[in-house]
């Protein structure tokens, strides 16, 4: 039945239809046999009689594109002779029929039942005696523990007949059975779901039944023997996969649930990682369709065109660091790529054509960093020999320090497997009698495979100078930057590491301004960088600051990039004391 009424009757055709003439159609509750009477065969159509000769009929399960098997006979036992009109119960198990036993020499149809034990073989036929007459009883319909029949009686003339009611006795009921209602509705409109429910048998997990819902309001009914459980699958082409079970065999019956909701997408939710330090990355992040489906198909599902290759790519939106979504329609595999600078592309098949019973999935994708072979070689500046000393190498992309010490440090060299496309700041200290070194060096994409870094240690005697890095000031301000603090730091590091030296902190400006205010702004940025070694333990009398303004440049200042050069701070030793020889 439609919503503005009943559809138009449609023929169920070849093999259920044939050239003889069928009659009494009976759909066993849950469609999974049909029972009906179609004229003997073998009858001589041309002969009258009162009614044609008949055998029921029982055709079994529908395949896969909804065609019934080829209709079989019942056992001759069941069609002994004449049979005629007949009915199957709720319980998909007692038959009711008419027929006319051609042993007890009666013309007239009477009664009978039989009980299908199990598939396939039924009890033989009893008469129902307390319904028999020597006149036609027929088309027998039982409600509710009665029968009701219409019993014909032929006179000269006419054939009259009247409707009879009767109490089916004890041993003729059919099996008790029990009725469970619900609705399927789609989970983000609340719209009715026609869909499929295929009841199972829990132990044999043959089916049972198929029930369909209603395209007007999604509502099914599932009507089962009683005393018995089941188990129900849900499903509809292109939606998640519900289950559910009915047991019917105690007093309080477990039910259908009143509401089963489907989806016909998903969530997939990826968080991509850095494998190594384990922090969400930015990527690019898509999902290709490799199920072979039409490119109009795959256009319409997603609202989005498919590549000059055919090939449908939608990417996914940063919701959070290294958080994506998808939203995929159900039915289709696909195939989750995903993409960084600096790492190894991943990815993996997402196959949604599976049973589906969640609406939201989520995924962990590691990426493995990219690395390159960087060697290190940490020679003196005037001999060219290696020089053991500590190397602290810390990528500024991300949390990663990698620490070598002098021991590791064989003939000046070490190598690193350091990551592809990132910066790193490069730090030598340690080295008795050197100066340390920093500089900061990118790992870009377009650099060969394997690289050599070469550091000259530059020997601390007297009159060396040594520029410092990193050492950073507001403009016109004598006020440090918080990025000079490591390179001071590295400054402490080595007046500990050399106790007998004696240094001049000088700093140096551009040519813009004049003479005597670049001197008095070089004269205060240097002793700025003196008070911090101060605070940091140097003894004040090793320490000596002195502002050279813009009389010393290194370069013309022809450019910014020139003048950049000379605005510098450096430190150079003006004495190393005799070591102590107090005892």
């Amino acid at each position: 039945m439609e919503e503005d009424g009943w559809s138009e009757p449609i023929n169920m055709g070849h093999p259920i239809n044939s050239i003889h003439d069928e009659f009494y159609p009976n759909m066993v509750v849950g469609e999974q046999k049909f029972y009906f009477s179609r004229t003997n065969p073998n009858e001589d159509l041309r002969r009258p009689r009162r009614a044609p000769d008949c055998k029921i009929f029982y055709a079994a399960f529908k395949d896969l594109d909804g065609r019934w098997g080829t209709p079989l006979p019942l056992h001759d036992a069941i069609n002994m002779g004449c049979v005629y009109s007949l009915n199957m119960n709720n319980d998909g198990q007692t038959l009711f029929f008419s027929a006319i036993d051609p042993e007890n020499h009666r013309e007239g149809y009477n009664i009978y039942f039989t009980r299908e034990i199990f598939s396939g073989a039924w009890m033989l036929p009893s008469l129902i005696t307390e319904l028999s007459s020597d006149e036609t009883n027929i088309n027998p319909e039982v409600v509710d523990g009665k029968i009701y029949f219409l019993r014909q009686v032929e006179g000269r003339r006419e054939t009259t007949g009247s409707i009879y009611r009767a109490t089916l006795p004890g041993n003729y009921l059919p099996y008790p059975t029990v009725s469970t209602k619900g609705h399927i509705l789609k989970l983000d409109s609340k719209n009715p779901i026609i869909a499929d429910l295929t009841v199972f048998d829990p132990t044999t997990l043959t089916v049972a039944g198929v029930f369909n819902t209603s395209d007007i309001d999604g509502q099914f009914e599932i009507l089962m023997p009683d005393n018995r459980d089941y188990i129900v699958d849900v499903r509809k082409p292109g939606y998640s996969f519900a289950s559910f079970d009915l047991d019917f065999r105690e007093d309080e019956k477990i039910l259908a649930p009143d509401t089963i909701m489907l989806f016909d997408r998903i969530d997939l939710i990826l968080s991509v990682f850095d494998e190594e330090i384990f922090r969400p990355l930015e990527a690019d992040v898509w999902v290709e369709v490799i199920t072979d489906i039409s490119k109009e198909a795959m256009e319409e599902l997603f609202g989005e065109e498919a590549g000059p290759d055919g090939v449908l790519r939608v990417y996914a939106d940063q919701h959070e660091p290294g958080i994506y979504i998808f939203s995929l329609p159900l039915n289709i595999q696909y195939q989750i790529k995903v993409r960084a600078n600096g790492f190894v592309e991943s990815g993996f098949d997402f196959n949604l054509t599976d049973d589906i019973v969640f609406s939201e999935f989520h995924r962990r994708i590691l990426l493995k960093p990219i690395r390159r072979e960087i060697e290190f070689y940490i020679a003196d500046s005037e001999t060219q020999e290696g020089v053991a000393a500590e190397i602290v190498i810390t990528n500024l992309n991300r949390e990663e320090t990698i620490f070598f010490s002098a021991q590791d440090v064989k003939d000046g060299k070490v190598t690193a497997m350091l990551r592809e496309g990132d910066e790193y700041e490069f730090t030598v200290r340690g080295a008795e009698g050197y100066s340390f070194h920093n500089q900061t060096f990118n790992l870009s994409d377009d650099k060969e495979e394997t690289q050599e870094l070469e550091v000259e240690l530059i020997p601390l005697r007297a009159e060396t100078s040594i520029r410092l890095n990193n050492i950073y000031f507001g403009t016109n301000s004598a006020e440090l930057t918080s990025e000079s603090f490591a390179e001071l730091d590295r400054v402490v590091d080595l007046l500990e590491s050399n106790p007998l030296i004696v240094i001049e902190v000088s700093a140096h400006t551009d040519d813009v301004g004049s003479d005597s205010y670049n001197l008095v702004l070089s004269e205060r940025r240097a002793q700025t960088v003196v008070s911090y070694l101060l605070d940091n333990d140097v003894p004040k009398d090793r320490l000596i600051a002195k502002g050279y303004g813009l009389r010393r440049p290194i370069v013309p200042n022809e450019c910014d990039e020139t003048r950049a050069l000379n605005r510098r701070v450096e430190f150079k030793i003006i004495d190393i004391r005799e070591a102590s020889t107090d005892n």
